[in-house]
């Protein structure tokens, strides 16, 4: 079971190649939009990547929209407008019996879906392997999980749990666990948008069927093929050939 909320990401591109005589700001001469599965929707289609069965628990994407305005030629993002900052909360008998699922995996992303009470009671109720990655900052919640934090997360966190397992994310530095340090491989970054949930998708995975340690190696270079490429990402069957 997957949960979290989603968004839609739209990125709309165009030629800037002067400044408008009106105000100091580049005019912005539109070509086109491609659309997105964003946040819990893109760790959603790398699960199906990676030929998971997976019950999916989410808003309307629809409800929470990311619009980027960037330039075609350099690929310099100009402009981010974001619509939509909550979505109703959803309910313990919402949840279908947890009992039929291997993995639990929570992207929340605080926008009002998960409450702290939901997801304490759902990983007091679940005996299998729980993976998180959540913007709130109290996470004592997500007792016993494999909890994905990036650096500046984990510095704003308020409290943590005690009998979670840890794992920093360190942007072009890879990541951390247990104090040792899984080093990302150089590469050209494009735009780091959901590198994050490829990384979430790729350790709730890898982590289930291996050991915490690979996962984490491949997950992080999960996410340096993400980075490589303009928009969220899904990794294509040769990706995870190449992870597997």
């Amino acid at each position: 079971m997957l949960i979290g909320e989603s968004c839609t990401d739209e990125y709309f591109y165009g030629d800037c190649r002067r400044i408008s005589p009106e105000a100091p700001v580049p005019v912005f001469d539109y070509i086109n939009t491609t659309v997105h599965p964003g946040m819990a929707s893109n760790v959603k289609q790398n699960l199906d990547s990676f030929g998971c069965s997976v019950d999916f628990i989410t808003n309307d994407p629809a409800h929470l929209v990311k619009t980027r305005y960037v330039d075609a030629r350099s690929k310099q993002q100009l402009l981010r407008v974001d619509t939509g900052n909550h979505v109703d909360e959803i309910f313990f008998d919402d949840i279908p019996p947890l009992d039929q699922y291997d993995v639990i995996i929570f992207s929340d992303y605080n926008k009002g879906m998960i409450s702290w009470d939901l997801a304490n009671r759902i990983c007091n109720s679940f005996d299998g392997p729980i993976f998180v990655d959540s913007k709130k900052l109290d996470l004592t919640c997500f007792r016993n999980s494999y909890i994905k934090i990036n650096e500046f997360e984990e510095k704003d966190a308020l409290a943590l749990p005690k009998n979670s397992t840890l794992i920093v994310t360190l942007g072009k530095n890879g990541a951390r666990w247990n104090n040792i340090l899984y080093p990302a491989p150089v590469v050209d970054v494009h735009d780091v948008s959901g590198a994050g949930d490829v990384f979430l998708a790729t350790l709730s995975v890898m982590g289930t069927v291996g050991n915490i340690q690979d996962a984490i190696k491949k997950s992080v270079s999960a996410a340096s093929i993400s980075v490589q490429h303009f928009g969220t990402y899904k990794l294509t069957n040769e990706d995870v050939k190449n992870l597997l």
